[in-house]
């Protein structure tokens, strides 16, 4: 899977589509929160408030992870305000099963008050049981609130028109080039995809690389097939798959394989590219020896590291759109990464919703996106010498954003995610397309 979606996910591979609700054990958290106690001594219980509501979060934070500070400020900062009756502890459960820890404390009528989830499925899965609370009534009455959020920051997150979460922060995959190599064959960035093909056959005549791919690790291949896939058949084929009655035998699936062999038949990926893993893709890219890579926002350090060779010549651009396609150039492959939740059971909603705007403020999302380094969720301008170029410029390209669809392997869980990856890795190595997803039909609805 993608690194994104392998640490929660990303954004992946603590995914899955279902959850069950089952106990696991005494596994050891990590509180980072020091609750603020308000309580008052017996003689002054007249003149003082009452203790505050003592509240709890959980979420998947490793202990690296540069968000555990802001959330730390952002604590104690909430835990003093004089506007809100409560106080909130947090635990960080990075090395226990995430999920399992969830629903056992679910199970046991013990629900955090707070907590996070996955878009897509696996928050489906919460908001149709009942466990999480509609946010619709509080994000209407918080109209500033609710605009300050990227466009399309809520798709992943809404169900039946109700949005169930909060987004922090996102992870989106995307197309980076090698503005010296364009500019060197005064080729312009493609917009479509016969664009994309003139500027393959120009790369190919000079003997340069078209794009880096790294098929030996079949995700990487399955995300480049997931644009295509969305820009030929819009939205609609995969989430008819999300709710279980779609099918891959789709037409915009055909084409999608067909449209595979095609680019492989015009040495469009490097010789040998199904031998080639992701860390070699990348470097290969770094190195300034492929014009173009297709990866997620997770490589931007990389490629901006001082050994990168591209670092002062790397660029963005949106996956190109197909003729007649369906899909938007404004249509990001990703996900909102770290989500909020608040449980239906929570002992102070009022709390639990400012809790939630406090993570929207804009002094946390310019942290999140200067010091943490990820996509904020909300429009926030941030300081350019704080932020990598590259990221200002994703940053900035997203805002425009029309919508966003999830990494398949995160949205159908791993079973099922994990076969459609096998399935693109098969078409590139020359099964046809037909017989392929034939095959991934017959194993969804077996395994669905």
């Amino acid at each position: 899977m993608k690194k994104v979606k392998k640490v929660s996910v990303i954004l992946a591979t603590v995914l899955a589509l279902t959850a069950v609700l089952s106990a696991c054990g005494t596994e050891k958290t990590v509180d980072t929160a020091a609750k603020v106690s308000n309580a008052p001594k017996a003689s002054e219980a007249s003149a003082k408030p009452k203790d505050k509501v003592k509240m709890k979060e959980f979420d998947w934070l490793e202990p690296e992870n540069k968000g555990i500070n802001i959330q730390k400020d952002l604590l104690t900062e909430f835990n003093a305000r004089t506007d809100v009756n409560a106080t909130f502890e947090v635990s960080h459960l990075p090395s226990t099963p995430f999920y399992p820890k969830l629903n056992a404390q679910i199970a046991g009528n013990e629900a955090p008050d707070v907590f996070t989830l996955h878009a897509a499925g696996k928050m489906k899965t919460y908001a149709d049981s009942g466990k999480i609370l509609p946010l619709n009534e509080f994000l209407d009455k918080d109209k500033a609130w609710k605009d300050s959020f990227i466009s399309g920051a809520f798709n992943l997150l809404t169900f039946n028109d109700k949005i169930y979460g909060v987004p922090v922060n996102f992870a989106a995959a995307t197309m980076y080039y090698n503005k010296d190599i364009f500019k060197q064959y005064n080729l312009a960035v493609p917009k479509t995809y016969d664009e994309l093909k003139n500027v393959i056959d120009v790369l190919v005549k000079n003997k340069v690389t078209p794009i880096a791919m790294g098929a030996k690790d079949a995700w990487v291949s399955a995300l480049f097939s997931e644009f295509v896939a969305n820009r030929i058949g819009g939205d609609a084929p995969f989430n008819a798959l999300m709710d279980g009655k779609g099918t891959w035998l789709d037409p915009s699936y055909i084409e999608t394989g067909r449209v595979l062999q095609e680019l492989t038949k015009m040495k469009a990926f490097p010789e040998g590219f199904l031998s080639i893993d992701n860390s070699a893709m990348t470097t290969m890219f770094q190195n300034g020896q492929a014009a173009m890579m297709v990866t997620g926002s997770w490589a931007i350090n990389t490629l901006v590291n001082m050994d990168s060779k591209v670092k002062d010549s790397v660029g963005i651009a949106k996956f190109p759109t197909f003729p007649n396609g369906k899909g938007d150039i404004d249509t990001w492959l990703g996900q909102p990464a770290f989500n909020l939740v608040i449980s239906s059971t929570a002992k102070d909603k009022d709390a639990a919703v400012k809790y939630l705007k406090a993570w929207s403020e804009e002094k946390i999302q310019k942290r999140v996106g200067e010091e943490q380094g990820d996509i904020p969720a909300i429009k926030v301008t941030l300081d350019p010498a704080k932020v990598p170029a590259l990221s200002k410029d994703l940053k900035d390209q997203m805002s425009t954003m029309k919508g966003m669809f999830i990494f398949y392997d995160v949205g159908l869980g791993a079973k099922i995610g994990d076969e459609y990856n096998n399935t693109i890795q098969a078409i590139l190595a020359g099964k046809a397309p037909e017989e392929a997803f034939k095959s991934l039909q017959a194993y969804t609805e077996k395994n669905r």
